[in-house]
């Protein structure tokens, strides 16, 4: 049996076919971004930045307090203040 295409569809239902795959197509809206330096920057990227910051001055002042054994396991508790922080700027800096 021979596999109906497209183009072998009756005349009347070609527009309706063209109709309903319109929405897949429209595309979505444009990703926030930050002007900076008159570049864009996504909204994402700039607080993952400051998720880092954050991190890099809670891992000085815990260290110089000697409240190293807090951040223990490092690598999980480093990851988990960066998410925090990142997702915690992104709220307040970005409520939309």
């Amino acid at each position: 049996m021979k596999k109906e295409s497209y183009l072998s569809t009756p005349a009347t239902l070609r527009p309706l076919v063209l109709i309903s795959l319109l929405p897949l197509v429209a595309g979505c809206s444009p990703a926030p971004s930050v002007v900076m330096f008159g570049a864009t920057f996504p909204d994402w990227l700039l607080c993952s930045g400051i998720g880092v910051l954050v991190m890099s001055f809670l891992h000085a002042l815990l260290h110089k307090g000697k409240y190293k054994s807090w951040l223990e396991p490092a690598g999980l508790v480093y990851l988990c203040v960066t998410a925090l922080a990142a997702m915690l700027s992104w709220l307040l800096f970005f409520p939309n």
